[in-house]
């Protein structure tokens, strides 16, 4: 039986990049950074940023990830 309250991949990586604080572009993060701190697999982590970046919740530039303000809005609104 699944959990009800078991968060999704991509919510799983939005609170990850705000916990290491990947929230502009001077602390953004490579694939590979995240990838050592998601415990997910780098197929269902690429899908994690690539649903995110398709919400603008993250924001992609120079092989780099991190959140965009919108993001930051939604944890935000996780932890009020």
């Amino acid at each position: 039986m699944k959990d009800v309250y078991e968060l999704s991949p991509s919510m799983r990586v939005l609170i990850l990049l705000h916990n290491i604080s990947a929230v502009d572009y001077s602390s953004a993060k490579r694939v590979e950074d995240i990838d050592g701190l998601s415990g997910m697999s780098e197929q269902e982590l690429q899908n994690a940023l690539d649903e995110l970046a398709s919400y603008g919740y993250v924001l992609r530039r120079d092989g780099l990830y991190y959140l965009s303000g919108l993001g930051i809005s939604i944890i935000r609104s996780i932890y009020t």
